[in-house]
């Protein structure tokens, strides 16, 4: 039987897992977007940055920016409290308010680091026992609703974030399959350019793709091969395809860890499966 522990250690890791790779190739520009006036963001002041607030926020709140909320997430998850309120002592080093979107990932890695090593350092005591004078006006309420309050505000703010993301590369989308079947970009160029086209069940251009050299086992950014996403969409004829061109089934996915006919069987794909156990593949 799972511990709450463990519950909540397995949640915590599947929300970060989640937003870690929302935010991949965040660039500077899109950290710093701001797109109405009025946003709050980080500024820099002297030689460091801090973020826009007020101990009484405005009403309506201001929209944020992707810097001001991943700053809020790195400071939710490596403040004292998640030690403290849990009766344990915060020794951890905080890094300022990251300035650039490479400092934000790296602040990031860094506060999820610290929030997971105390979350797995938590004891079914720890859990049950009420938080006592330190939280304040929760004092009654006992670890547990503690840790479930530190996993929201991980999962709903890193919402925003893919969502924020989500309207900035919105307003500047590019079709970058014309210009790979002309030649003007290479798989030197984009990598992963036909795990983007099966995530988009371009399954023609998935094939031209493969024909000019692109990588059948690239991985899209969320740790997904072609192969996989024909698997599980019942896109047989590509799948028969990409294993022609030497697409590797037992390579497993970075967010389920399943290998190509696991995705099969999950998406109840018979005819996949039935494929894939024709080619000796077993699932994991």
């Amino acid at each position: 039987m799972t511990t709450l522990s463990q519950n909540l250690l397995d949640l915590s890791d599947f929300a970060w897992q989640r937003l870690r790779q929302r935010v991949e190739g965040l660039t500077d520009d899109e950290y710093l977007w701001e797109p109405f006036d009025g946003c709050w963001t980080v500024r820099k002041t002297d030689d460091r940055y801090v973020a826009d607030g007020s101990r009484i926020p405005p009403a309506p709140a201001p929209f944020t920016t992707l810097a001001w909320r991943i700053t809020h997430i790195v400071d939710v998850l490596q403040a004292e409290r998640t030690a403290t309120w849990f009766g344990h002592t915060a020794t951890d080093d905080k890094p300022g308010v990251p300035g650039s979107a490479a400092a934000a990932l790296e602040a990031l890695d860094h506060a999820y680091e610290i929030w997971r090593r105390r979350l797995a350092a938590l004891s079914q005591q720890d859990l049950d026992r009420p938080m006592g004078e330190i939280a304040g006006p929760y004092a009654e309420n006992d670890g547990t609703s503690f840790a479930l309050h530190i996993l929201d505000e991980l999962i709903h703010h890193g919402a925003e974030v893919g969502t924020v993301r989500d309207f900035y590369q919105g307003l500047r989308a590019e079709d970058p399959f014309p210009a790979a079947l002309s030649g003007e970009l290479t798989p030197a160029d984009r990598p992963a350019l036909l795990a983007e086209a099966a995530a988009a069940q371009r399954w023609d251009i998935v094939r031209q793709l493969a024909d000019l050299g692109f990588d059948v086992n690239a991985r899209t950014a969320g740790g997904i091969t072609a192969a996989h996403l024909a698997a599980g969409t019942g896109a047989l004829d590509t799948l028969r395809f990409l294993v022609g061109c030497g697409a590797d089934l037992s390579v497993t996915d970075t967010q389920y860890d399943a290998d190509v006919r696991g995705w099969a069987e999950f998406f109840r794909q018979a005819e996949v499966v039935a494929y894939l156990g024709s080619q000796g593949t077993k699932a994991r």
